[in-house]
């Protein structure tokens, strides 16, 4: 026979698995990755290379995962280089769990030129990645963010977090450095859409005197929604409990 406190620990893991359930039932509607690079190792010669890649998807969740890299060299004045890159990736547990990976973002320059560096929203279509869905019960949405950053950080800026919601994004973007760490968190209302957005907007500018120098950015964003549990299904595990929990005393005093 199962004792009061066996009955207890079921109902919690009754109530964790519905809680579960209602979490990985968000309806996924769209998201997209999109990413950018621009390297001008001299701005006054008319040369420049650039590339960009954008990708969506509606109603699934397919992985993404994508990387650029394009170098320009100086045609006059001296043969310096400047090297841009970005890469991406994500990936969803379900529609309510996931996480997203930014890699290398950043450059390598060795120029004694004008020349300008840009990253992904700075010029390109974006965000970086973007993920919209309907939310099936009241909840919470979470993201630990953690972005780290090596050389010189200067123009990397990190990342601006987007929310369609209430209580809006935050822009975390820091010209100096990147690095942040933290969560967002954002209340959900069942039968509400909402998008979520990270974005970056990386570039720097640099005078004729001698640059041999890199920068780059590296990111990490995992997230989850926790749902509320609908109040009739707290109530009817809760009611089974104490039913069953009745029997049982009423076997004990028998």
């Amino acid at each position: 026979m199962l004792s009061t406190r066996t009955v207890t620990t079921l109902i919690s893991l009754a109530i964790a698995a519905s809680l579960s359930q209602s979490a990985a039932a968000q309806t996924a509607i769209h998201s997209a990755m999109g990413l950018g690079v621009l390297a001008d190792a001299n701005q006054n010669d008319g040369s420049q290379h650039s590339a960009t890649y954008y990708a969506e998807q509606f109603g699934t969740l397919n992985p993404y995962s994508h990387a650029l890299s394009v170098t320009d060299t100086s045609l006059s004045g001296n043969s310096g280089t400047l090297t841009v890159t970005s890469g991406a990736s994500a990936s969803w547990l379900n529609a309510g769990q996931g996480s997203v990976q930014w890699r290398n973002m950043g450059w390598v320059q060795n120029t004694a030129t004008q020349t300008s560096a840009e990253l992904n929203q700075f010029f390109a279509q974006g965000p970086v990645w973007g993920y919209t869905f309907a939310a099936t019960s009241d909840g919470l949405f979470s993201m630990a963010y953690d972005v780290r950053a090596t050389g010189r950080t200067f123009g990397l800026l990190g990342v601006s977090i987007q929310w369609s919601g209430d209580g809006g994004g935050i822009d975390l973007q820091n010209a100096f450095t990147p690095t942040v760490s933290g969560t967002f968190t954002r209340a959900l209302t069942a039968g509400n859409t909402y998008t979520i957005g990270l974005a970056n907007t990386g570039n720097i500018f640099t005078s004729s005197d001698p640059q041999n120098t890199f920068g780059r950015m590296d990111a990490d964003f995992n997230w989850h929604i926790n749902a509320v549990p609908e109040p009739s299904t707290v109530v009817g595990l809760v009611f089974a409990g104490v039913v069953l929990a009745a029997r049982i005393f009423r076997f004990r005093r028998a």
